[in-house]
């Protein structure tokens, strides 16, 4: 059987074969611990308490000493952003594309590669299904366990084009930033199970926007500005109606682990001078408590405030 191919142009990422009705226990690579879960996104890892940004599949090619043959694909037609051909971080080697979609930039990154594919450049055109590299477990360590090798894939949106303004002001950081607009403090996933079974498997081209406007929302900010940042420019298919000349603020609603997905231009200031004036939590316990292992939001003895991690976005997103 041939590697399965879906709708308008759209691929699954590795040689895996999967239809509507494959578990996702069959896709996924677990961590060290050995548990199914551990290999998606979400409060994954460590009991609940650590983040994992995207979905580890699992090798299905091996060679006779055990390493993985996989060959890895665009998922979509798009361009190369970003190479990182050093292991010189968690990632490992991996590589960044995007794609667009009306109203809508989004990329999808593949990481932990033993190779890229020789001749690809940043700036080329990619068509979906095109050969990008071969799955590894490449990381900064040197390489974790063959056994556990698999291909971490990820799908978002990036938050700001003037990201590297912002991680100049940051003085703790210690390091430069060797992935400009694509280091992944500037970017945002959600997901990709949606996005790779709720679209590709049922033989659908997945609308990401959809797929973003149809998250659960866990927390609203009101922000007093009259800028309009990238993030709109750049996916203005997720704003709620046309922006003002009159333009005060935004109203925008975040996801339980930060992705900022629908923002309502204001033209009545929520509060004086510019920055987050409200926030509002959802009653939702269990969002509750994702968006606060998250660092999304914190609570004081009175109500819940910003936390660190929504603090850096909204500061990345209206370069603050």
């Amino acid at each position: 059987m041939a590697p399965f191919a879906f709708a308008q142009n759209f691929y699954w990422p590795t040689p895996m074969q999967v239809d509507a009705k494959t578990p996702w226990q069959e896709i996924v690579q677990p961590a060290a611990s050995g548990k199914p879960e551990t290999g998606l996104f979400g409060l994954a890892r460590n009991s609940g308490s650590r983040f994992h940004e995207g979905l580890d599949i699992r090798p299905v090619q091996r060679d006779k000493k055990g390493e993985p043959t996989d060959i890895v694909k665009a998922v979509a037609p798009g361009t190369v952003a970003h190479i990182a051909p050093t292991p010189n971080g968690a990632y490992g080697r991996y590589i960044v594309l995007t794609h667009y979609q009306p109203g809508i930039t989004f990329y999808t990154l593949y990481a932990h590669l033993q190779s890229i594919a020789p001749g690809l450049k940043e700036g080329a055109t990619i068509k979906a299904g095109q050969n990008i590299g071969i799955m590894g477990r490449s990381d900064a360590s040197g390489g974790f366990p063959k056994e556990r090798a698999h291909l971490h894939f990820e799908v978002g949106v990036r938050l700001s084009d003037s990201f590297n303004n912002w991680y100049s002001r940051q003085k703790d950081f210690t390091t430069p930033n060797r992935h400009s607009i694509w280091n992944g403090r500037n970017l945002s996933g959600t997901d990709p199970l949606p996005f790779l079974g709720g679209g590709l498997l049922y033989g659908r081209a997945p609308d990401l926007a959809v797929i973003l406007k149809n998250e659960p929302v866990a927390v609203t900010a009101l922000v007093a500005t009259t800028q309009i940042p990238d993030f709109v420019r750049i996916n203005p298919t997720l704003v709620n109606g046309p922006i003002p000349k009159s333009l005060a603020g935004w109203k925008v609603e975040f996801a339980w682990h930060g992705l900022p997905f629908r923002w309502t231009p204001l033209t009545v200031a929520p509060g004086n001078g510019k920055g987050v004036k409200s926030l509002t939590v959802t009653s939702d316990q269990t969002l509750r408590e994702r968006a606060t292992s998250r660092k999304l939001i914190t609570q004081n003895k009175k109500n819940f405030v910003s936390g660190s991690t929504l603090t850096d976005i909204i500061n990345i997103l209206f370069d603050w």
